[in-house]
């Protein structure tokens, strides 16, 4: 199957998860490899063949844990430009807690893999040493944090040029929070103008949702119940939990055995309207009707 945008959008959870796994797993497989040859071409090996591998693997199952929370905290505090100085020290603050977090973790993992050995595990016998050992993984951990925010930030970038970003550009909106009547969309170096009354119909892909009109599909990041919310002309209606559409597309709508019903645009689309929105969406048609 081809990676088409829309593809993309419906797996992208999927692909995200496989894309670190994989990233890892291989990351955390040479390095444990390399210690166990390194040590063996010095002749100087005073381990196990299978602790390196929980050592690095430890690593990397406690940094994929945080992975997830590192993406969050950037939604929540993006950096801001404009405020670099206030930017840099909270990003600081956060890299800590990262490594922290992160050195808290592995070494439970590995205390936890020794419990079924006849060996243990010391991350460190004195203060002096745990001083060491604290500095030896917080500029390891400081590094990677800061490499994580790169590739999280240029990901997303290339993914909105991808799939697509939406803008309202109407500035005599007062409003800002509702949708204006011309959206802007930027998607893979070129820019459409699409007006908001032009919309079909709306279905929900995880953090997006996706605006049909006509043929095409213009992705914006919302979930489906800002996106109706935002609606000021209040003729988009949810049908589905997946789905809403436009009222003035609506053609037909033919009731199902199930408790159902179906419903046909102008265009022949045929969309499926669940039982818990049916009574919403003949009310909200009615008064559609009346206001006209």
């Amino acid at each position: 199957m081809p990676l088409t945008p829309l593809h993309f959008q419906n797996n992208k959870t999927r692909y995200e998860t496989l894309a670190l796994l994989m990233y890892f797993f291989i990351n955390a497989s040479i390095n444990a490899t390399s210690e166990t040859m390194e040590a063996g071409r010095d002749q100087s090996v005073n381990f196990v063949i299978w602790e390196p591998f929980v050592w690095e693997f430890s690593s990397a199952i406690s940094t994929l844990i945080l992975f997830p929370f590192i993406a969050l905290f950037m939604t929540k505090k993006p950096w801001q430009w404009q405020h670099s100085i206030s930017s840099f020290l909270t990003y600081l603050v956060a890299a800590f807690v990262f490594s922290f977090c992160h050195i808290g973790l592995m070494v439970g993992l590995r205390e936890f893999s020794y419990l079924f050995s006849s060996l243990d595990y010391d991350f460190a016998k004195s203060t002096a040493e745990l001083s060491y050992e604290l500095i030896y993984e917080l500029r390891k951990d400081l590094w990677s944090f800061c490499f994580f925010v790169i590739v999280i930030a240029a990901y997303r970038q290339v993914v909105a040029q991808y799939l697509g970003d939406v803008r309202c550009i109407d500035t005599e909106q007062k409003d800002a929070k509702s949708l204006t009547k011309h959206l802007l969309v930027k998607k893979l170096g070129k820019e459409f103008l699409i007006k908001t009354e032009q919309i079909e119909w709306v279905q929900s892909a995880g953090n997006y949702v996706n605006l049909h009109i006509d043929d095409q599909v213009y992705p914006t990041r919302s979930t489906l119940a800002e996106f109706i919310e935002r609606d000021a002309s209040h003729t988009l209606c949810r049908i589905h939990r997946s789905f809403a559409v436009n009222l003035n597309y609506v053609n037909y709508i033919e009731p199902m055995p199930s408790g159902d019903a179906e419903l046909t645009l102008h265009s022949g689309k045929k969309l499926r309207i669940s039982r818990r929105y049916k009574e919403e969406f003949h009310r909200n048609k009615t008064e559609s009707v009346r206001s006209t």
